[in-house]
């Protein structure tokens, strides 16, 4: 494979962008040449390696549904003239639109999904659209048996699951000494992530542990109503939403605790890189399986029931009063670093991808 196309919605921050991040330092640096389209005009919230070029299908900060005619056959002119051996489309919000604008190039598509397929795309008339036209994708790239198994024999046998890469050389030192009274989380501030149930089981959790804050890394639409609970809840003063942050590992390296609430998760870059660095884990166990093929309850991490506000209030007294349990949860979650190491994973990835563009 001497050229690869990426195409995603943008840049702006999430696991699926630090994916194609970390994926295009690797490929650069093993001498691939590689484009990186995105539909929106946004910057990359991440570093990207100085040779890809970044190409805006749109200008806007969203595409609207009567651009993406444009925009896709603006990626199609890109395609003829760049002739990549292979095109990899993420995550579902690009994906049916890229397929079906490449037909006929005679350029192999891989699709990668990341979330759940049974609500993602969000859009239900790209859900319905997404069965008539994967079939002419060339490869597919799923996160766990589970979403694979959504789909048809025909697209899994065209399919591998792949791990997430972690980039090892970004996790801090382990923390040693004794931690901050901080329950951390991170992620967009989205319905998916459940944070309202987040804060109300911290507020359970608060009457019990005053010292205690809980903070919550990330931007969204959000924002207002989860401050609006913390409010209702009497705890606004210890409930912080500090927005996004480049050096997010190190503002959590010494936290007490890393909470992950989601309803639902393809595979959590946030929950890996938390457990890498040695945080004591809670995570609701969500479809499509992610998080439970990371943690196993009780020796790497704590797994709650999705939603349920009493079972994360339960896994956050259990780690803030038995520091034994804190300390053996964070010890055995770091090992994770030698699963998903960035080189091994990155090489995996390229290997499917060639196995497609050949």
């Amino acid at each position: 494979m001497k050229k690869l196309l990426i195409v995603t919605h943008k840049m702006s921050g999430g696991g699926c962008e630090r994916v194609i991040a970390q994926l295009l330092n690797h490929f650069v640096h093993d001498g691939i040449e590689c484009i990186l389209a995105t539909e929106c005009g946004v910057p990359s919230f991440y570093d990207l390696p100085e040779s890809v070029s970044q190409i805006y299908l749109d200008f806007d900060e969203t595409l609207r549904s009567r651009r993406i005619p444009h925009a896709y056959k603006k990626l199609r002119r890109l395609v003829k003239k760049e002739q990549p051996d292979v095109v990899l489309a993420l995550p579902e919000k690009v994906n049916v639109w890229t397929v079906l604008f490449l037909l006929g190039t005679g350029v192999p598509v891989v699709v990668s999904e990341r979330n759940d397929p049974h609500r993602h795309p969000e859009n239900r008339v790209k859900r319905i659209l997404r069965w008539f036209v994967y079939p002419f994708a060339k490869g597919f790239i799923f996160q766990t048996q589970d979403a694979a198994d959504y789909f048809p024999k025909r697209i899994r046998a065209r399919s591998v699951i792949l791990d997430n890469p972690l980039d090892v050389e970004r996790i801090p030192a382990p923390y040693e000494g004794e931690r901050r009274p901080v329950v951390a989380a991170a992620g967009r501030l989205h319905p998916q992530k459940n944070f309202a149930m987040l804060i109300r089981a911290f507020a359970r959790f608060y009457k019990t542990h005053h010292s205690y804050s809980l903070v919550i890394y990330g931007e969204g639409p959000e924002r207002k109503e989860l401050m609006r609970v913390a409010s209702m809840l009497g705890v606004a003063h210890s409930v912080e939403l500090p927005g996004q942050s480049k050096a997010l590992l190190n503002e959590i390296n010494d936290c007490a605790m890393f909470a992950l609430s989601s309803d639902y998760e393809g595979m959590p870059n946030v929950l890996i890189e938390a457990m890498a660095c040695g945080l004591p884990c809670i995570a609701t166990d969500c479809p499509i399986g992610g998080v439970r093929s990371l943690i196993e309850n009780g020796e790497n991490g704590l797994l709650v029931r999705t939603g349920s506000e009493k079972r994360m209030y339960a896994a956050m007294c259990a780690v803030a009063d038995d520091p034994e349990l804190a300390l053996r949860l964070g010890k055995n979650a770091s090992k994770i670093q030698q699963r998903l190491d960035e080189a091994v994973v990155a090489a995996e990835w390229r290997r499917y991808l060639e196995q497609i563009a050949k």
